[in-house]
């Protein structure tokens, strides 16, 4: 087994869709809320046999898959959404899908034609100064991330506080950007249960994601980092006594965790402002000072941990822009 079973709640059924070959992650969970029919929250990617091992533990729990009324999608990652449309097109009607509105086009036909590396991303590509070795191997990786969902184009929208109710269960979503501009949670009043896709998970900390399509934002001046701490804040406060999250196991310490990752992003602003210090230099030769090891399909993310910090530090008067470039250069103040 993974991870340690989740506990036993009434009208909540967790599926931990094993993720081989990811080891960061663990599990894709997927939780079936409701006497039926159920809301399911999130779905997985569409790995090999996932549909099958999803409708196995369905049916486990006393669910059929035609039991599913609703699919809630905490953001639009396609390991959250990726089994979606095979899940809808299993069940032979309509299931109705959710998603934050933020979030909705990077779940639809339009946002899977965009390639990746639009006019926006090479810019930000020279602007870093990332390698053309490394930037093949991350097209490479995006190219095949594809492959592993479908895209959604028949979706609903719901903005922060939207209420779905059944059965055994009172769901309201908050919205927590930061992972993603549209991600959010899942707060059940009556359990105390906090579905929380990618904004707190156990084993890692959450990466508050550089946005490269800015034209998609709501804020033309959102930063994920500052939304992500914000969001932190906005869940604080809740009575919670279990995170359910979506990628490995379960969490009974809201507090402390939250008070963990608030830690953890301070360090990582001081070893990013300690890089510029040794050397002003573009943002991807300051990887080796900031990281200890990144994995060879990690140095985007890399790139985009450093960034989001840089914002940061630039808020706080600590760092600035030398020079525009390309490549830019910062230097700590």
């Amino acid at each position: 087994m993974l991870i340690k079973p989740f506990p036993k709640v009434e009208d909540v059924h967790a599926i931990a869709i094993p993720l081989f070959g990811y080891s960061d992650l663990i599990t894709a969970n997927v939780y079936a809320v409701g006497k039926g029919p159920v809301t399911l929250i999130d779905t997985g990617p569409k790995f090999p046999g996932a549909l099958a091992f999803v409708q196995k533990q369905l049916k486990l729990a006393g669910i059929d898959i035609n039991d599913i009324e609703r699919i809630i999608i905490t953001h639009g990652h396609l390991d959250h959404f990726g089994l979606a449309a095979s899940i809808r097109k299993a069940a032979g009607g309509p299931i109705e899908c959710f998603i934050h509105a933020e979030d909705k086009w990077r779940v639809s036909s339009e946002g899977f034609q965009e390639e990746m590396w639009s006019e926006e991303a090479q810019i930000f590509m020279a602007m870093v100064d990332m390698p053309q070795r490394e930037i093949e191997k991350v097209k490479k990786r995006f190219s095949f991330f594809k492959k592993l969902c479908d895209p959604l184009d028949n979706v609903s929208i719901m903005e922060d506080g939207a209420e779905f109710v059944g059965e055994g269960y009172h769901l309201r979503a908050i919205h927590t950007p930061g992972h993603s501009p549209g991600s959010i949670c899942l707060y059940e009043s009556r359990q105390q249960i906090l579905f929380s896709g990618d904004h707190i998970i156990k084993h890692i900390t959450p990466n508050p994601l550089m946005e490269i399509k800015r034209d998609r934002l709501r804020d033309p001046n959102y930063q994920s980092l500052k939304a992500y701490m914000n969001s932190l804040d906005k869940i604080s406060g809740l009575d919670v006594r279990f995170v359910f999250p979506g990628h490995g196991e379960y969490i009974e310490d809201l507090d402390n965790i939250i008070s963990t990752y608030k830690v953890h992003h301070r360090q990582r602003m001081d070893l990013v402002w300690g890089a510029l210090k040794k050397k002003s230099r573009p943002l991807y030769y300051l990887i080796d000072d900031v990281f200890p090891y990144v994995p060879e399909d990690d140095v985007f993310l890399a790139i985009s941990e450093i960034l989001v910090h840089l914002e940061i530090l630039i808020n706080e008067g600590s760092a600035e822009l030398a020079d525009p470039g390309p490549p830019a250069l910062y230097r700590a103040l």
